[in-house]
């Protein structure tokens, strides 16, 4: 049972590593890049959503872009 936990662990941060580079691009929120994770049927998407946010965290500056950006992401889930 412990390796199929840390297996998904280090799944999850693999996809978090991989699409971090969109969600800073494009600044999107966790609760956005959960949203696309879920569309693109990716699972525990709210855990890689919550890695990518705490490990990537966006600048507090920078405005959230609102557009879809569900096609790019899914370059990286394949």
């Amino acid at each position: 049972m412990h390796l199929i936990q840390l297996g998904q662990i280090l799944r999850d941060a693999d996809v978090a590593n991989g699409i971090s580079a969109i969600v800073q691009e494009y600044r999107l929120t966790e609760k956005q890049t959960e949203q696309a994770l879920n569309e693109l049927r990716v699972p525990r998407s709210a855990n890689i959503a919550g890695i990518t946010h705490r490990v990537f965290p966006p600048h507090p500056l920078l405005c959230n872009y609102q557009g879809k950006l569900w096609s790019e992401v899914a370059r990286f889930s394949s």
